[in-house]
Order: C-alpha cells, then sequence, then structure tokens
C-alpha cells in the first residue's frame, strides 16, 4: 500500500484523509481542464507535455480507468532515457570555479563523481 493510498483509507487520520480527497479532486479538474491529458494509447502528460510520474500516474488512474499504467510508465522511462542521453551528449567538462567549489564542500584529495556522466573530478 503506498502513502497516498494510506491517506486515502484514513490509516493516517482525518487530516490526511481530507487532504487525499481534496488532491483527488484537482486530478480530476485538471483532467476534465485539459492540463492533464491521455492519448489513444492511455499514455499520461502534464501541461507542458511530459509523462507523468508515478504519484501522479497513482492518483489519475483513480478517477479514470482510460489510462494505462504501462503504457505511462514505459513511455516516462523512454523519455527519461531520452533525456540522460541529451545531458550526457551535452555535459561539458568541469570549470575550475566548479572545482574550487566543489573542494571547498568536499574537501581536498576527494573524487567526486557526476551520477550522471559517470565523470569523475579530482580534488
Amino acid at each position: 500500500m503506498t502513502r497516498f493510498q494510506k491517506e486515502l483509507s484514513g490509516a493516517l487520520g482525518a487530516y490526511w484523509k481530507r487532504a487525499a480527497e481534496k488532491e483527488l479532486e484537482k486530478v480530476r479538474e485538471d483532467l476534465q481542464a485539459g492540463k492533464i491529458t491521455i492519448d489513444e494509447n492511455g499514455v499520461a502528460r502534464n501541461c507542458i507535455g511530459r509523462v507523468l510520474m508515478s504519484d501522479m500516474l497513482e492518483k489519475l488512474a483513480m478517477v479514470t480507468d482510460k489510462v494505462s499504467v504501462e503504457a505511462t510508465t514505459a513511455a516516462r522511462d523512454k523519455e527519461v532515457s531520452k533525456s540522460l542521453a541529451e545531458y550526457r551528449k551535452s555535459a561539458r567538462p568541469v570549470s575550475e570555479e566548479e572545482r574550487m567549489e566543489m573542494q571547498a564542500a568536499f574537501g581536498k584529495g576527494t573524487t567526486v563523481v557526476n551520477v550522471l556522466t559517470g565523470e569523475k573530478t579530482e580534488l
């Protein structure tokens, strides 16, 4: 059971139950207003065209049966992979200023690793 499901069930108290119900109502309103869209494959997107993340997808699935959790998750994974590939392709080496800031934060002699590119910077 997710945190949101616990809230909605009332397991965490009346305050959280009311808050969860309000969130679901907001999702319904956003869907009706076109702020959330669902394509013919069941893929849900937000108002700027990005595939929904799992927390919002969970809520949307509670208010409509038109969304496909599997298709949306697959589309999100593809979107994230593409974004990471673009980031890695356009990544630039660490500037001297960034190196000095890292050294101030982590200390001289430390190795800092960019978890998105794998680039290692010796300080």
